[in-house]
């Protein structure tokens, strides 16, 4: 892999895994302070849904084809390749490989609070900024900035079929992860790098939320599945204060108000 920090974390498995990957995170957090940036616009349905969220302390999470960067969760590997060396029929490693894409949900913050991140993710500064506290640091993951194509995973697979049940398992749920965790360093709308992005992954199956926890490939959409909201105790965090963009719009201002007094949140 042509990785840093996730290279080490593949390293380790589950020596000292959880610490590393705190260390690490808390490091680049500064006050325990992560932020999630919320766009309001024109349409009233989606705004609703929004402050809905607002009200209820929750977040989206998302499931991957929703999510702006067109190449989340791109994977490069030789089947071919994974077949010959393995005995693994290539149909059966598709389908594995498939079957992973759908496992996780994400749901994406930022461990800086830039000026140029309100143009990008608020509509101009027309919508909101929420910081949390983060309470559990083990369910953040960091973002890794590399050319999705100069990550092979035809190595990754082979050594996972060539392993124990076990050692199966533990190398299939970092390839499940991997992928939402590393990111091409530009995307359409901005330099990827300059998000200083975090991530929460969240398996609505392991829960039983969906389809009784029986996966398969493009499960999601059958069940025309696009994500889900989730309480921000239940992803390690707790609500610090609400800011409110500089060109967020007065009628906004004041339903943004009205949650913050029904909820005790505090503004800047």
């Amino acid at each position: 892999m042509n990785l840093g920090f996730y290279q080490e974390y593949d390293k380790r498995k589950h020596k000292d895994l959880s610490k590393y990957k705190m260390d690490f995170l808390k490091s680049i957090i500064v006050n325990d302070k992560l932020y999630k940036f919320i766009a309001f616009d024109n349409n009233e349905y989606l705004n609703r849904i929004k402050f809905q969220s607002l009200e209820k302390g929750q977040l989206w999470f998302s499931y991957y084809k929703f999510l702006n960067d067109k190449t989340e969760f791109d994977m490069k590997y030789n089947v071919k390749k994974v077949s010959y060396r393995t005995g693994i029929p290539s149909d059966n490693i598709m389908f594995f490989i498939a079957t992973m894409k759908e496992i996780y949900d994400v749901c994406s913050l930022t461990y800086s609070c830039e000026n140029y991140m309100w143009k990008a993710y608020s509509n101009n500064s027309r919508g909101i900024c929420l910081v949390f506290n983060v309470i559990d640091y083990d369910m953040l993951y960091p973002v890794e900035y590399v050319d999705k194509n100069k990550v092979d995973y035809t190595e990754m697979l082979i050594e996972a079929y060539n392993s124990s049940p076990k050692e199966l398992f533990d190398n299939g749920m970092l390839m499940a992860e991997l992928p939402y965790v590393i990111k091409n360093p530009d995307n359409e709308s901005m330099k990827s790098y300059l998000e200083k992005e975090v991530r929460i992954l969240s398996d609505p199956f392991g829960e039983g939320i969906l389809n009784s926890g029986n996966v398969y490939p493009k499960v999601k959409e059958d069940f025309d599945y696009k994500g889900r909201n989730i309480s921000y105790d239940k992803c390690g965090l707790a609500l610090d204060k609400i800011i409110i963009g500089k060109n967020c719009d007065n009628t906004l201002i004041d339903s943004i108000m009205n949650v913050g007094d029904e909820n005790n949140i505090i503004f800047q």
